[in-house]
């Protein structure tokens, strides 16, 4: 397995586990205070409710409050799946971190380059990687005559402020990023994803959709059916499909932009 694979399915599991954390975390919080105390006294199971750690004993709970009992027993069964979950992810997290495919690189980085030059190298390195993504070349959608002339801080023409606003973004933050680049998904043909980004740590692709004018029900009705083409492409929100919102009265949300370029990118 390539190494942009295996860390593309560390990154996945890491997602997994965090969303579990958090929902374990929910549940306990929502839960009875205390922990469940049983006692089996000749046969019958008896259930008590210690409010904390000095109180040995608990109150005992009667059969009418039973429901009292699971909701504990329950508790303390999340708390368990969350210590788990807890040290798979730190697990992960320092396997991402002493996983250096980058040692690579410096294999072939550390040789004169004179023997470079001889050498087809295992894996590019990161700045030589972006540089030819960067500049592979493509063709966009055209703009007509009426439209606008909106362009980023990079010189190129978009076909919003919005769209203008996340380009300068993903440009100031170093982030390699295509404008409008064509996309086939099958049984819907060619899209031109808004942008299209590379994560230069993982090497994964991915599309990011703004759609302006969700407060128009044709215009939302497309932006669904795109985004149901997209994850029947295998390219699912959240995963590799990158959303952001917009309609007369919400505007483009940047706070929610960041945490999705800290999150995937």
């Amino acid at each position: 397995m390539e190494d942009s694979q295996i860390m593309k399915e560390v990154l996945r599991e890491e997602k997994h586990l965090e969303v579990q954390i958090n929902q374990l975390e929910k549940a306990i919080r929502n839960a009875p205070d205390g922990m469940l105390r049983t006692v089996n006294d000749r046969g019958e199971i008896r259930y008590y409710q210690r409010k904390n750690a000095k109180d040995t004993t608990g109150n005992y709970i009667n059969k009418k409050h039973r429901q009292l009992a699971s909701q504990l027993a329950q508790k303390e069964y999340h708390m368990k799946l969350l210590a788990i979950a807890k040290e798979k992810y730190q697990l992960l997290r320092n396997f991402r971190r002493q996983y250096c495919a980058k040692k690579y690189e410096e294999a072939y980085e550390k040789m004169h380059p004179l023997r470079q030059a001889l050498v087809a190298p295992y894996r590019l390195p990161d700045e030589e990687y972006v540089k030819q993504w960067q500049e592979q070349s493509y063709t966009g959608k055209s703009f007509t005559q009426d439209m606008p002339e909106i362009y980023t801080e990079r010189g190129e023409r978009v076909r919003s402020k919005s769209e203008k606003i996340l380009a300068d973004k993903f440009y100031l933050r170093g982030i390699p990023y295509r404008y409008e680049c064509p996309l086939n998904l099958k049984g819907y043909g060619t899209v031109y994803p808004d942008f299209t980004l590379l994560n230069c740590r993982t090497r994964q692709e991915y599309y990011w959709e703004h759609f302006g004018l969700m407060d128009d029900a044709e215009y939302s009705d497309k932006a669904v059916r795109k985004i149901i083409s997209y994850e029947k492409n295998g390219i699912f929100m959240g995963d590799r499909l990158l959303v952001t919102y917009e309609t007369a009265k919400t505007a483009l949300d940047m706070k929610i932009v960041e945490k999705l370029i800290d999150r995937y990118l």
